[in-house]
Formats: C-alpha cells, structure tokens, sequence
C-alpha cells in the first residue's frame, strides 16, 4: 500500500496555519479519554454475546453485551473529560504479530489515547439546525469487512486516514514505516444525518448519511433530514515503540483485531449517553475550538462538569468476557479466532472458536436499567426508536488487568522560557500575603486546553475561591504559581503551558471575595513570589483530518 510523505514546506505552512487556527474559537470541542475497559463485546452488532473481535471502549462504565439509555445511565464513572457524557464510543484494538504471536498493541498514553471532537458549527457561527442525540440512538462509521478503498473513506465519507509520526506518513490503510517514534494513530468521522430510523445490525450504516457543505439538515442528502446531528471524529493513538527493530519497512506487521493487516477495516461505533439537553445547551454557545473556552465555563458545560486526568483514569470496569486478550501477554492467536485477511477481496466471517469464552452480567454499580421497553423522543421530528428490553444484574466494579509494557513516546522538552508580557491585573489585588511571604500578580493568561496550562497540581474547590485563599493554597503545596479563573476556581503549579498574555480578559468577580477578579472565561489571574511568570511551550497531539476541520 502506498504511503504519501509530506512535503517539508507543506508541513510549515500546515503548522503556520493551525497556529493561527488555534489561536481562534470554534464551534467544535475535544477531550482526550483513555478506555474503561478493552473486551470483546459489541452490543450493537453482536447485542447479548460475543463480539467477533476485540474493542478499546471508551466512556460510561456501564458497558456491557446488551444496552440502551438506561444502561448508559447506570454508569458510575466515564473515562470522557465531561462528567455528563456517559456515552461509549468502541473501536479494534491493534495487535503487533510475528513468529504466530500476537501482541497488543498499547495506547498512547500522552493526550489521552482517545481524542474525540464534537463539531457543530458552520461558517464560524453555532449552527442552529444540529440536535442531540435522542435516547437509545447508535451508529456506526466504517466497515469492519474492507480491506481496501471501496470510495467511502474519502472527504465525503468516513475520512478514514493513518499517520505516522516521526516519519510523517499518512495514507488511508496502513502506512509503511520502520518506526513512528511520537505516535501511530488512526482517524476517522461518524456520519451526521439521520433517516428517523433506529441502527439495524443486518445494515449498521443504512439509517445515517454523512452531510454536504450546507448548514442543518440543508446539507443531508434526500431521505435523511430527520435531524443532522454533531459530527463526531476520533483519533485512536497507539504506541508502537517497543517494536521497533523487530520490523522493516517492507513488512505488515500490524494487524487490527478483526484480522485486518490493511487498516482499511478500522471502524468504531457509538451509543449515546448524553444526559438530556446538556449538549444541545452547549451546542449553542461553546465555541471552544482547540484553545478558546475553557470546557467548564459557562459558555459550554459549567463549573463541576469536568474531570481531569485521575478521575478518568480511575474510571474502569472489569471485563464481562473471561477471555485473555493480551493485557498479560502475547497470544498464539486473535480473540475470536480471526484469520489475518489482506484483501483486496472483503474479508469473510471467522468460523466459530470451539469452547469460547461466556459473557458476564455487567459488572456495573448503580440503579438497574428500567425492564420496559423505552421508546427515543427527537424534537422537533415525531420519529420513535424502540429498542429491546434489557435487564442487567448489578456487582461492584474493578480495575482492568495491566501489563508492564516499555514506556510510550516522550513529549519533547520544553523549548525554552519566554520572558512574561506583563498580562492585565484588572481588579484583583496587587500583592497577597502569605507563609512564604509577598505574592504579586504577574497578569492575566490564557488557560489552553489538553492540558491546561496550570495544571500540573490538582485544581482546589476548597471553598469558595478568593485571590487569598488560593494563593495560600498553592503555597501551601509548595508550588511555583496560583492561578484563579472563572470567578470561583484555583489552580496551582510549577510551569505555565502553551499560553499567553491576555490582557483586560479576566474580568471575573471571584465568588468569596466580589471586590476581586478571579480570571475569567479561559483565562487565568496568574500570582507568583516575585510578580514574574516563565511560559513554557510543549507539543500537543497533531489534530488529523485535513477534511474535518475545513468542511463546513
């Protein structure tokens, strides 16, 4: 399969470009999640048993063989940055085979492993004419039996793409490479217009169509103007460092769990989650982008509504399926006894594997699902979903299995201190006294996103938030900075990330003391012992997709 190097200067300008495109908001947003659980269930395709072949799942940890919205709402966790997103969204993990050992192939931990973006706009502005998800809707993207191009991965498709970092080689299956020292990932977009009607899983794409260049269910095809949807895109990251020198250039030793070696049979699916009304309150007015609002501010989902790195990472669930899929080590075959199939030709469904694995209840605490059978409600369309009954026992949650497996990429060392451009102080005091003596402000700066840009300490929801009583808690930690932002939220740390002056931007009354600025909406007021601030600049995941982000 060929793969097309990127031209040097085309990289340069591409960078300019999203420097430039960063710098503004948008009517999109992204979290980086890492999996609740990695098992070979689909309960879409395969509703009640066995999947054919292994999934990363993300989300809610209610996760299970049957599902609808009640399920989803069971969960107890969601490894997703939005607390009220318990949605799952699956896809193949990747396997590394030789000498007729498979090993998997471990996530890339930096970013997030998952970084999933929610577009919704159009021409710079919210675009009216999206809904939410209604209940118990699902989808999938992609056709797990392709093992080459068959005219639905383009930019009016699936925009299925694989990149290889380091080299930098993208192509739509499987690039050739030697090594990708800062990352493999794999991209692709869910479709955006509905027909009204519910998943079939004798035809998983027929009731969704991927939208033209027009806003609303204006730019859906004829037939499917029920509703237009967000438009949802994933990067899959994967670490592949620990195999290097076991492979050329020449060689395909990657395959995906369904026995796919091209990558042209890369799929995912998804069921909603969402509780009700929370993305279409925020489809309206978050127009965080990729460094604009923060995703707690008012303007998209509110104090409280976001998690960070610990809390999603804790979020697990123990598999239903007791069955060794590789966490412990290489496996003399794929789970679901899957036949590495090149193609062209599509590949053909496994034959069962004898004495196979038994599926479990969902191991899920929390309230059990609703046993009638709920029916989904879109406004404004009258179209009704009915979905089976499901009733799943409850038990306590625990921890995937892990394996020690060699570190993945690291991100590239700070590229030096650039001298702090003074900021704004705005209201808030000039000087805080505290145990080690006199904080000054140094400004107001910019709060990015994945990762925030003082956030290498716990952000503190003590109590209610002053420039004082912030300033006393990160002393106390003993850290180098304390930042409040968006009236009533502190944030402590040693290093200021990929930000920048923004002054007159923290405009924000802090909720325990109104005649002081906390920061503001994506903007923190930054206090230090000596009033100066040293801003570092680190790599964040490439964005993928040219398509995505310039579509409508």
């Amino acid at each position: 399969m060929k793969s097309i190097p990127i031209n040097v200067k085309a990289i340069a300008c591409l960078a300019a470009l999203a420097a430039s495109v960063s710098a503004q908001r948008d009517f999109y947003f992204n979290f980086g999640s890492p999996s609740v659980v990695q098992e070979r269930l689909d309960p879409l395709i395969n509703p009640g048993g066995l999947s054919g072949h292994v999934h990363s799942v993300v989300g809610g940890n209610a996760f299970g063989a049957t599902m609808d919205f009640a399920t989803t709402q069971s969960s107890t966790c969601t490894s997703v940055d939005i607390i009220p997103d318990l949605s799952n969204y699956w896809m193949p993990n990747l396997y590394f085979h030789k000498n007729g050992k498979f090993t998997l192939v471990p996530e890339y931990a930096p970013g997030g492993k998952h970084k999933i973006y929610y577009k919704y706009g159009h021409g710079g502005k919210a675009d009216p004419g999206r809904s939410e998800f209604p209940k118990n809707f699902r989808m999938m993207a992609g056709k797990a039996d392709l093992r080459s191009d068959d005219g639905s991965l383009g930019s009016g498709g699936s925009q299925l793409e694989w990149f290889c970092h380091g080299p930098q080689l993208v192509s739509k299956g499987m690039p050739k490479f030697s090594s990708c020292p800062k990352g493999l990932a794999v991209a692709m977009r869910f479709p955006s217009c509905w027909n009204g009607q519910d998943f079939n899983k004798d035809q998983p794409l027929a009731h969704m169509s991927y939208p033209g260049t027009q806003a609303g269910t204006e730019g859906c095809p004829a037939g499917f103007k029920a509703a237009r949807f967000p438009e949802i895109f994933i990067e899959y990251w994967l670490d592949i460092n620990q195999f290097d020198g076991q492979y050329g250039a020449n060689d395909s030793p990657f395959v995906l769990s369904n026995g796919d070696p091209t990558g042209y049979g890369f799929h995912m699916d998804f069921l909603n989650g969402w509780k009700e009304g929370v993305l279409a309150k925020a489809m309206k007015t978050c127009d965080a982008g990729n460094t604009g609002y923060a995703l707690d501010s008012p303007n998209c989902f509110g104090a409280g509504s976001i998690q960070k790195g610990p809390a999603k990472d804790a979020c697990t669930k123990k598999s239903s399926v007791n069955e060794e899929i590789g966490l412990n080590g290489p496996l003399s075959q794929l789970p679901g006894c899957n036949p590495i199939q090149a193609g062209p030709g599509l590949a053909t469904k496994p034959a069962n594997c004898a004495g196979g694995p038994t599926v479990a209840p969902n191991p899920v605490s929390g309230p059990s699902p609703a046993t009638t059978s709920t029916t989904a409600k879109l406004t404004p369309t009258t179209t009704s979903v009915k979905v089976p009954v499901v009733t799943q026992p409850t038990s306590l949650p625990s921890r995937t299995p892990t394996t020690s497996v060699k570190a993945g990429p690291t991100p590239p060392a700070d590229t030096g201190s650039v001298p702090p451009s003074g900021g704004s102080p705005g209201m808030s005091p000039p000087s805080v006294n505290s145990t080690s003596g006199v904080w000054k402000s140094a400004g107001c700066f910019l709060d990015a996103l994945n990762p925030r840009s003082l956030g290498d300490r716990p952000e503190w929801f003590g109590q209610k938030i002053s420039t004082s009583n912030c300033v006393e808690h990160c002393d106390s930690i003993h850290a180098k900075y304390a930042g409040t932002e968006n009236g009533g939220q502190c944030f402590c740390g040693n290093q200021l990330i990929n930000s920048a002056s923004r002054p007159g931007k923290c405009t924000s009354k802090c909720v325990g003391d109104e005649s002081e600025i906390c920061g503001g909406s994506g903007t923190l007021s930054i206090y230090s012992l000596d009033g100066q601030v040293s801003m570092k600049k680190r790599r964040t995941h490439q964005r993928h997709s040219r398509h995505f982000f310039t579509s409508v």
